[in-house]
This record gives structure tokens, C-alpha cells and sequence, in this order.
């Protein structure tokens, strides 16, 4: 009985220290460490231009408007503005390398050789120099090259479109490459058209084959002399022009003078004429513009993405470097469709236009 009795308390001692043990733990799978995001890797972006103002639409207002895209739209970009006056440019451009600019963007014939001299001194920093024809070019120092000869032929197709006369003209500030690009391609659009159309429309103020032309006959400066430009506009017009284009800067404020005075209609160049000479809109069936806040954005961004490259940078139809915009309201959508037609063609290479100005 004895024996019984120490066997029943033992078991239920058992049970009651089995009771106290501490119940078994579930098995976990313990997720690993996410990885820390890496850091975006920092670039400065840098813009020196000249002094003039940056009033809207105007070269120095577009450039700027392209390193502000910059900094909003690419992760990791710092941008910092300058201007250089007269006699300061070698200054201000090394005072952004001093203040770590990996790239340099330089906008303006007078930044010319500061560009370059500061490029030849710094050559583990790019440089990138636009509205300017520098004649020493280090390996680090990319000129970008506006082909304005492609949205100009746009231009001649829409001059031709639109002329009731048959005959369309096209004048220049000066015999220089930067404004014949833009004549010898408005004489191909216009060419382009009459073939297109089965309507032969007569191009006067300039001839492709010989490079001789209309020019603005200034005493003063070809570029910043309405009364000339007014001149060589009416030359157009008395030769039987009911539309032109103008590549001669202020100069071409003549032409647009006389538009008001006359039938005729003006496309303007380089920048949006219905901006930079709001007055003047109604007078204009467009403009050729170069788009340099495209083109300042595309550089940084190859810089940020290492696919910048030596040599010359090309702002074309292809990436946006150069457009024709309507005046005010939008082109007529059959026209407008047609002109996307030809624009399509010029950058897929089906419609061929050259330019002894133009490069490569």
C-alpha cells in the first residue's frame, strides 16, 4: 500500500512540474536587414552667361530656364547661375571651378576664350560652350552645334504653304555661318514643298549653290539695326516676297516694322518672336528657334549619366535643340500634320538637308 501511495504522488508531481515548464517557443524566420538605398551621387552643374538680361524667351532666360529643369527633374544635381560682365569672364568662370562645378556650361561669343582657357587648365573638369565659335578646342570643351538648317526647312515649307504670291524671301544680318544655316535650309524646305505640291514657289534673298544672298547693309551693327533690316525686308518685298524669313537679330525688328505697314508676313529666328517681340505677334507666322533650355538640360544629364563625349554636341529636331513654334495659336491641323509628316522625315533621314555651315 506504501509502494501504491508513492507512486501515485509521484506522478502527479510529474504532472505538476511538467505544468510549470516553460511552453515551447514557435520557430521564427527573421527577414534580413534591409539594404541601406545608396546614397545618390552629388554633381554640380554650373552656368555662366554674359550680362545680358534674361528677359523672357531670350537666349540668356532659355539657359537658365534649362539648368532650373536640371536641378528639379535630375536625383543628386546641384546647379550654381553666374554672369560675367564685360572684362570678367576669365574671373567668373574660375570662380566656379574653384567652387567644385564638375561641369561647366558657357553661353555667349564674349565667354569665348575664358571657356577655353579655363578647359586647357582644368582638364579633369568638362566644359560645354553654345552661341560661340571657338577656334582652339580642348578635349574637355564640347561647342554644341544648333542645326537650325532642320526646323528651318520647316520654316521654308511653311512659308511656301503659306505664301499667295508665289515667291517667299529670306535675308541675314551678316555672311556667317550661324545665319546662312538658317537660309540654306529654308530654301530646301520651300524647294521641298514645290515638289510635294506640284506648285513652283520662287525663293528670293538667297541661292544655295553660290551662297550669295541678302544681307543687312549697316553702317552701325548688321545684328542690332532695324532701319537696315526694314531695307533689306522691302528689297524682299518689292522683288515679289509676300513672306520672309529674318536671321538678323534686333535687325530683323525692321522687317517686322514693315510687316505692319504692308501684306507681308514675317518668321522669325532664334528665339520665340512672339515673346522676345510680343508687340510684333500678329505680324508673324512663326519662329526657328534654337531651344538651349533643351540643350543645357541634355548635357548635364549625359554628364550625370557618364555618357558625355568629346567633341561636338548637336541640338537638332532629334532631341529638341531646334523646333519652328507657330505664332499665338496653334498651326491649322492639316498643315500641322504635314509639317510633323516632313519633320519625321528629317530625323529619321528619309528627307536629306545639308548645310555647308552646319557640322558633320
Amino acid at each position: 500500500m506504501n509502494k501504491l501511495l508513492t507512486a501515485i504522488v509521484g506522478a502527479m508531481l510529474a504532472l505538476v512540474l511538467a505544468g510549470c515548464a516553460e511552453p515551447p517557443q514557435p520557430t521564427t524566420t527573421l527577414s534580413p536587414e534591409p539594404s541601406p538605398t545608396p546614397p545618390v551621387e552629388t554633381m554640380t552643374a554650373c552656368l555662366v552667361t554674359d550680362d545680358a538680361e534674361p528677359t523672357p524667351g531670350s537666349p540668356n532666360a532659355q539657359a537658365l530656364d534649362g539648368l532650373a529643369r536640371a536641378e528639379q527633374e535630375l536625383a543628386g544635381v546641384a546647379t550654381i547661375p553666374a554672369v560675367a560682365a564685360d572684362g570678367e569672364q576669365a574671373g567668373v568662370v574660375q570662380g566656379l571651378v574653384d567652387q567644385g562645378c564638375q561641369v561647366v556650361i558657357g553661353r555667349g561669343e564674349a565667354l569665348t576664350d575664358a571657356m577655353a582657357a579655363a578647359a586647357r587648365a582644368n582638364p579633369t573638369i568638362r566644359f560645354a560652350l553654345m552661341d560661340a565659335t571657338p577656334t582652339s578646342v580642348p578635349a574637355n570643351l564640347r561647342p554644341v552645334q544648333f542645326d537650325t538648317h532642320e526646323s528651318a526647312f520647316l520654316a521654308g515649307y511653311l512659308a511656301a504653304s503659306q505664301s499667295t504670291l508665289g515667291t517667299v524671301g529670306v535675308f541675314g544680318g551678316l555672311a556667317v555661318p550661324s545665319a546662312t544655316i538658317y537660309m540654306d535650309g529654308f530654301v530646301q524646305g520651300v524647294a521641298y514643298y514645290s515638289e510635294q505640291k506640284g506648285r513652283e514657289i520662287e525663293v528670293v534673298g538667297w541661292n544655295l549653290d553660290t551662297q550669295q544672298g541678302t544681307f543687312v547693309q549697316s553702317p552701325n551693327s548688321p545684328w542690332n539695326d532695324p532701319q537696315a533690316g526694314r531695307t533689306a525686308a522691302v528689297s524682299l518685298t518689292d522683288a515679289g516676297a509676300d513672306v520672309v524669313l529674318a536671321v538678323a537679330g534686333q535687325s530683323g525688328v525692321g522687317a517686322l516694322e514693315w510687316a505692319q505697314a504692308s501684306s507681308l508676313r514675317v518668321i522669325w529666328s532664334d528665339s520665340n518672336g512672339c515673346q522676345t517681340q510680343a508687340q510684333y505677334c500678329d505680324q508673324m507666322l512663326g519662329s526657328v528657334v534654337k531651344n538651349r533650355g533643351n540643350a543645357v538640360f541634355e548635357l548635364i544629364s549625359a554628364e550625370q549619366q557618364g555618357r558625355g563625349a568629346a567633341g561636338v554636341f548637336t541640338a537638332e529636331l532629334r532631341n529638341g535643340g531646334t523646333e519652328l513654334i507657330p505664332a499665338g495659336a496653334e498651326f491649322a491641323p492639316e498643315l500641322a500634320a504635314e509639317l510633323g509628316s516632313v519633320e519625321k522625315g528629317i530625323i529619321d533621314g528619309t528627307i536629306k538637308v545639308v548645310s555647308p555651315a552646319a557640322i558633320g
